[in-house]
């Protein structure tokens, strides 16, 4: 399925969060959201999901305006992942992956709900945890849980926001490895919230490049992740090799520490 944003706009009462947003992603596609602390990336990963009301422009899910759409159309369509999840209730990890079936659901599971239940939790190699306390887990491994969650759903878009914030380097790249496959032989149309442009670069089909609610730059990771937006964006001088094809950021000295060493 396809995502386009066009001219969206979002303001809370005080401040305006959201500027002429422009995004158009295909099928299939890995499009990564990067910028600056408060640039509103999750705002608009938020709105994207129906989560908050934008006060101007359009958000099309495959053509369809998704203002138009019930909750309960958009909850088979699109998949969520958020910063982190908690439960004030004891829930088992197969209980909390089942959750993502609730769209599906009428009156209660059947066979074919369980079964998808399997098949996420073993599409995300937790299958070692599916009996124990969602409660009970670290940090990385509820991530990875709430991600199987989302793929119970059978979604055709999956929104992740900031997915590998607390996985160490190991589940970073399991995570983002499994991203990528989904979005190339699943054809799950991916939008992230990442920090690191290193993961950004290497796994995405495109990038774009927030700041101050606006687009600053949007495309090819090796068109957007340039020494030049880096520095204009994010106040850091980086230096920029090539890898396996990949562009890889070194960072090198910000301007602020920069001029105090001047000064």
């Amino acid at each position: 399925m396809t995502v386009k944003v066009e001219q969206l706009e979002f303001s809370y009462p005080n401040a305006k969060i959201l500027d002429n947003i422009m995004l158009d992603v295909s099928m299939g596609e890995c499009l990564s959201i990067v910028g600056p602390n408060g640039a509103g990336k999750s705002t608009l990963v938020k709105c994207i999901i129906g989560l908050l009301l934008p006060q101007d422009g359009v958000i099309y899910i495959d053509g369809e305006e998704l203002s138009k759409m019930k909750s309960s159309e958009i909850a088979k369509k699109v998949g969520y992942v958020p910063q982190s999840q908690s439960s004030i209730f004891p829930v088992k990890v197969f209980e909390m992956v089942l959750l993502g079936r609730s769209p599906h659901i009428l009156w209660a599971s059947s066979e074919e709900d369980l079964l998808k239940v399997a098949s996420a939790i073993r599409f995300m190699n937790i299958e070692n945890l599916s009996m124990r306390q969602f409660n009970e887990l670290s940090g990385g491994q509820q991530q990875k849980v709430i991600i199987a969650r989302a793929l119970a759903q059978e979604p055709k878009i999956l929104l992740l926001d900031e997915p590998i914030s607390n996985l160490d380097i190991k589940h970073q790249s399991e995570v983002m490895e499994l991203v990528k496959e989904l979005s190339t032989e699943y054809k799950i149309t991916s939008i992230m919230v990442v920090h690191d442009l290193n993961i950004a670069s290497r796994y995405s089909d495109k990038v774009a490049m927030m700041h101050n609610g606006q687009i600053h730059a949007y495309g090819k990771p090796e068109e957007v992740l340039t020494e030049e937006n880096i520095s204009n964006v994010y106040g850091v001088d980086v230096e920029i090799g090539v890898i396996g094809g990949k562009s890889y950021i070194v960072p090198l000295k910000s301007r602020r520490n920069r001029a105090e060493t001047s000064a």
